[in-house]
């Protein structure tokens, strides 16, 4: 989007493997913002968060290792904490994506999902992700990463 802004990417914060920008706090103050500049809006969902991530399938008997990703959704989902505990109406809460997919810009290098897929048999396998926020959804309390 050539003259329309300026895309600023700080030493001093973490990136992606994609060098994108890994920034929590962003997230509570999106949040704000809306809820500040639309006071019409009762009920705030967020449909898609999560990172990128390269991750290593080693093994069908050995769970994934994606504690990036994990980490990620931890700082962000605290993030969304403090902005319920401030009053902003926030009522869901999803991540993106359920499963590793096709991504027009990155194809099959790019893995989204809480599930590794394997493009060529097909077959889901399940990340460490997958049960940390199966604990976040069951207790409600964001824990640390075990």
């Amino acid at each position: 989007m050539k003259d329309v802004g300026e895309e600023i990417h700080p030493k001093d914060l973490p990136a992606t493997d994609w060098d994108w920008i890994i920034y929590p706090q962003g997230m509570y103050d999106q949040l704000k913002r809306v809820y500040d500049d639309y006071p019409l809006v009762h009920s705030i969902y967020i449909t898609e968060n999560v990172m990128g991530y390269k991750d290593k399938f080693e093994s069908e008997d050995k769970i994934i290792d994606d504690t990036p990703r994990i980490d990620y959704l931890r700082q962000h989902t605290e993030e969304v904490a403090k902005a319920i505990e401030a009053g902003i109406p926030v009522n869901g809460y999803f991540v993106w994506s359920r499963q590793d997919m096709f991504s027009w810009t990155n194809g099959y290098s790019k893995c989204y999902g809480l599930f590794y897929v394997d493009f060529k048999t097909q077959k889901c396998y399940a990340k460490k992700s997958v049960y940390w926020y199966k604990k976040l959804a069951e207790i409600r309390e964001i824990s640390p990463i075990d």
